[in-house]
């Protein structure tokens, strides 16, 4: 199942804009994505001991979208601490991994927004 993150504005102008997004499968959700607008933080959650990794798919305005990925297995978490641009709009969305590389946020990779990125660990 696909859900695309919340529109965020990072930066101190809109304190308080956070988002989350989930990433499901079979129905259930395997993982979580949380965004803290106060600091620029994603923190990316693994639900599931299912041999895929978590990741946050984000684009920041109109820039080129980039993916950070937690592969540290099952019930675990990693945080992010990025500096985005005063004001920028950031959209993002959870999605699963196999080995470092996007594998599922909707079931049909051919519908992604961002197609052809793959993870940086």
């Amino acid at each position: 199942m696909f859900s695309l993150g919340m529109v965020v504005t990072a930066g101190s102008a809109q304190a308080g804009t956070n988002g989350t997004d989930y990433v499901y499968a079979g129905g259930s959700p395997v993982g979580k994505v949380w965004f803290n607008s106060d600091g620029d933080i994603f923190t990316v959650y693994d639900w599931k001991a299912d041999s895929h990794g978590v990741a946050v798919w984000y684009r920041v305005g109109d820039s080129s979208a980039k993916v950070l990925v937690n592969n540290n297995g099952y019930n675990s978490s990693k945080t992010f601490n990025l500096d985005f641009p005063e004001g920028a709009t950031v959209k993002f969305m959870a999605c699963t991994t196999e080995q470092s590389v996007v594998w599922d946020c909707d079931g049909t990779w051919s519908t992604s927004p961002f197609p052809g990125v793959t993870a940086k660990a």
